[in-house]
């Protein structure tokens, strides 16, 4: 039995890290499951600036950039016109800290990766985004993915998010361009 295959060809990617290593690494990965042309920023606003001209349907992003968080760039993605804000989002993280974890599945991000990432971590992640499909959540300072991805009970059996006011979406119904051309890549291009 061979080993799983991703095709990413036709999606578009976006690599944020500030160390120089860690970006060729990502984008060659990237290269290796056909991604053609994934773009690399250094700098947070050097990604937003990216973003306001281009759009891209998958975001890898260091937890720590020189000019910001994690947690403040996903932010912004996430309160953008609709196409964009649905954008999954890996972070990547050599500090696997409870808090720095938190702050970036806090702040909206998908799925976090630990430093370093290897072909396999990276594939692995990448095809559970787009395989796995979460409600999107807006309410109060919360906008992104579904935190709880586990479908079990709370552990008094009382459900206390009924009346919170948050709104839930289903990604691939309310974007189709955005998530689902990645799930797509992902049904075309996976094989075993």
């Amino acid at each position: 039995m061979g080993q799983p295959r991703l095709n990413l060809n036709g999606v578009t990617a976006l690599v944020v890290d500030s160390d120089r290593f860690t970006r060729s690494l990502v984008t060659q990965m990237l290269r290796g499951f056909g991604l053609d042309q994934p773009g690399v920023c250094e700098t947070g606003a050097a990604a937003i600036a990216y973003m306001q001209n281009r759009y891209v349907d998958l975001c890898v992003i260091e937890a720590v950039l020189p000019d910001m968080e994690s947690p403040e760039l996903i932010g912004w993605i996430r309160k953008q016109e609709k196409a964009m804000r649905f954008i999954p989002i890996i972070v990547l993280t050599g500090y696997t800290q409870l808090r720095m974890v938190s702050a970036a599945r806090d702040g909206g991000a998908n799925n976090v990766v630990k430093k370093p990432v290897s072909a396999q971590g990276l594939f692995d992640r990448v095809t559970w985004v787009a395989r796995v499909s979460r409600p999107f959540i807006e309410a109060g300072n919360y906008v992104g993915p579904d935190r709880r991805f586990r479908n079990i009970d709370p552990p008094d059996g009382q459900f206390k998010r009924d009346g919170d006011g948050g709104r839930a979406f289903d990604p691939k119904a309310a974007t189709p361009d955005s998530v689902n051309r990645l799930a797509q890549a992902m049904g075309k291009g996976l094989s075993l």
